[in-house]
């Protein structure tokens, strides 16, 4: 590494740094995002990507994208750009060998899912809104910092714009006394560099693993032929690893990797145990 290169990486570092000092306590930071509509598609998911050390990660993710000269493109899961592969490969392997590195999604059906609970409710939203705001309170509650050495949250989430989102920080809070903050990001920003921020790629990070979790559970959605080969490439590479993700999944079961005692990988998927299953479902 070359001086120039050696003191761009020590100032990001500083910076980053200088951002999660100023939080004086043990801190879990959570990066979130979601598949499909909530409360609106047929099935749908809201997923954590989380850790106590994130500039480890965000410095780790951005050396990965170089090497694989994928500096300035937007991970998707539902990605058509072939040059797109190797990078998101590369962070599958990274994400499931890196300590203090975990991700938790929870997967909504309507099989057990009805959004017209949500109908009436105290903040003016509408059922989707609801439903959203609620599924990101019940997946936020129950990852517990004191679970990974920590007493308190901070959550970053992917800016989108609607009213749900936008009351999302102070609902969070209020259902939450863990949570020190709640930031609404833009998963598409970038530095003067036109490099993504370390908050950027870990949002896009958790939208990628979010998107390609609940492929294995969706059965609804058509498959698109222009991003079949690329997202298969992504199931396999996880699979690879977590050889029963997909089994689960497609039984709408609960699934923990590599064991329930230490879940790097937990998939929530809820049901409502007042529900009765279909004749269909019981044999899948």
């Amino acid at each position: 590494m070359n001086i120039v290169a050696y003191l761009k990486r020590r100032c990001i570092e500083i910076k980053l740094k200088i951002k999660f000092i100023r939080y004086n306590v043990p801190m879990l930071f959570l990066y979130g995002d979601e598949s499909n509509t909530p409360g609106a598609d047929k099935i749908w998911a809201l997923g954590f990507l989380f850790t106590s050390n994130p500039t480890t990660h965000m410095l780790a993710i951005q050396k990965i994208r170089k090497e694989c000269g994928y500096e300035y493109r937007e991970l998707k899961y539902s990605s058509t750009d072939y040059s797109q592969i190797l990078y998101g490969v590369r962070f599958i392997d990274y994400f499931l060998a890196a300590e203090d590195l975990y991700f938790k999604i929870i997967i909504k059906d309507n099989l057990f899912f009805n959004k017209s609970y949500f109908t009436r409710n105290h903040y003016d939203l509408d059922e989707k809104d609801m439903a959203y705001v609620s599924a990101y309170a019940e997946l936020c509650h129950s990852i517990k910092p004191e679970t990974f050495s920590q007493t308190k949250k901070l959550l970053n989430i992917d800016d989108k714009g609607f009213k749900g989102n936008l009351v999302l920080p102070y609902f969070l809070k209020q259902k939450d006394t863990a949570i020190v903050q709640v930031f609404r990001r833009d998963s598409k920003k970038r530095t003067n560099d036109r490099l993504f921020t370390g908050v950027s790629n870990m949002i896009q990070c958790a939208d990628f693993l979010t998107g390609l979790i609940l492929s294995f559970a969706d059965t609804y959605r058509k498959k698109d032929s222009s991003s079949k080969k690329h997202k298969n490439i992504y199931r396999k590479a996880i699979l690879s690893k977590c050889p029963n993700l997909e089994a689960k999944c497609k039984t709408k079961n609960h699934y923990y990797w590599p064991n329930f005692s230490y879940q790097k990988i937990n998939v929530f998927y809820w049901k409502n145990k007042n529900a009765s299953l279909s004749k269909s479902l019981s044999r899948s």
